[in-house]
């Protein structure tokens, strides 16, 4: 199965990588070679002969010229060339700035409300932690005092110490 690259991830990547696609023609699709090539070529950078023998050898497998499919390209998306079907992606991606946008404001929120809940979860751990201690550490307090023995609560404090410093270092 053949990969196929977008205009927005052509129009992005670095000029080694448009250099890569061209040199494995074979494993991308027709579309995304001819993107390529025209991006390279977009951008002003050197076409020497290496880039010409591959793009001769793509065209000459696809049995027509590198225009030819050019064209056949671009007629069905109702633009005449590579610059007017580049600048639709510059329309494109307004649009979808203001979806970025949204998204990212939404993601904020969504951070904001975890922080909160974590704030939250620390403090009743700081609480209940605490209370666990200190209740522990009295009952084994009173029952060592008592020169009776009795319970030792050392489960109570260990816990509840645990607790403790994990809703502190949360908070």
């Amino acid at each position: 199965m053949k990969t196929t690259k977008t205009l927005a991830q052509i129009s992005s990547s670095k000029g080694f990588q448009l250099s890569e696609i061209l040199v494995s023609w074979q494993y991308y699709t027709e579309e995304t070679v001819i993107l390529a090539y025209l991006e390279i070529k977009r951008r002003g950078i050197q076409i020497n002969e290496e880039i010409e023998k591959l793009i001769t050898a793509f065209s000459e497998a696809q049995g027509k010229s590198i225009s030819q499919l050019e064209t056949e390209l671009f007629e069905p998306k109702n633009v005449a060339n590579y610059q007017e079907y580049y600048q639709s992606l510059s329309k494109f991606s307004e649009t979808s700035n203001d979806e970025s946008k949204r998204l990212e404001k939404l993601r904020r929120d969504q951070m904001f409300q975890r922080e909160v809940i974590e704030k939250k979860q620390a403090n009743k751990d700081i609480l209940y932690g605490g209370l666990w201690f200190g209740g522990g550490l009295v009952v084994t307090l009173v029952s060592v005092a008592s020169g009776k023995g009795g319970p030792i609560a050392y489960g109570a404090v260990i816990f509840g110490g645990i607790q403790f410093f994990r809703g502190l270092m949360k908070s």
